[in-house]
């Protein structure tokens, strides 16, 4: 084999290796990470007696997830894939006010963390940071933190919910 054979060999192993590596879908990521039981639809009552709903749910082979949040006089659709280039979770989304917003999710000491910046309809924009914990099958806790432009997270929750997972039809 001379040496221009070899570089078409190596050339080809090298792409073919870097194909398969970005072939990696969400639903591995979810798989690896331990976070599968985040998918489902949850529900809490806030101290105001308001009703929250979530529903994270796979769709296209596990390559996305959608989202669906609601609450009185509130609602918003998105979407959580995977970025292979930029190696990261981001999650897009609008609301039903004219809203809209995008972030990356992340692990934080053993809880899915949502760093989230959203711009109303006026313009206006919040930053805040949402870690999903575990409590067990049924339990799931969500600390809402502030969050500055930089990314970085205060160390305190401003606010805490409890979700209990709701059946499915």
């Amino acid at each position: 084999m001379n040496l221009r054979s070899f570089l078409v060999v190596l050339a080809t192993i090298v792409v073919l290796a870097t194909g398969a590596n970005a072939q990696e879908k969400l639903g591995d990521l979810v798989t690896d990470y331990g976070y599968e039981w985040l998918i489902g639809k949850w529900q809490a009552t806030t101290d105001e007696g308001d009703t929250i709903s979530f529903e994270y749910k796979w769709q296209l082979d596990k390559h996305a997830i959608s989202v669906h949040v609601k609450w009185p006089e509130f609602e918003y659709a998105g979407m959580i894939f995977f970025r292979p280039m930029q190696e990261d979770v981001v999650q897009i989304g609008v609301d039903n006010r004219g809203g809209n917003g995008k972030g990356t999710w992340d692990a934080m000491d053993g809880k899915a963390l949502l760093k989230y910046e959203h711009t109303s309809a006026d313009w206006e924009t919040h930053r805040m940071a949402i870690a999903h914990g575990k409590v067990d099958d049924n339990t799931m806790k969500t600390e809402i933190y502030e969050m500055d432009s930089t990314g970085w997270v205060s160390p305190q929750p401003t606010h805490t919910l409890e979700y209990k997972r709701q059946r499915t039809k």
